[in-house]
């Protein structure tokens, strides 16, 4: 029977590298990746997940990015808050 440690271990490489993997496949994609509403004051929130620290292109007011790190790879969240018409 392996050890307790190595178990939890091993499980962890393998949720960062299913994080990765899906991380990537979002950084690939250029719709936002996360949309939500904000109902109490009135806006409409989309963030997307980028490989590099570039906003995309469909969202020209996303200036600034979130730096993150997932097992060893960066990745980048841009964001943008708009009212909801």
């Amino acid at each position: 029977m392996l050890p307790l440690n190595l178990v939890l271990d091993l499980a962890k490489v393998w949720a960062e590298s299913q994080a990765v993997k899906k991380l990537k496949a979002y950084a690939a994609d250029p719709r936002p990746d996360i949309q939500f509403d904000m109902p109490i004051v009135g806006g409409k929130v989309d963030i997307w997940v980028r490989d590099v620290d570039k906003p995309p292109q469909a969202a020209p007011k996303a200036k600034r990015g979130l730096k993150v790190t997932v097992g060893g790879e960066v990745f980048w969240l841009y964001y943008l808050v708009s009212r909801k018409r």
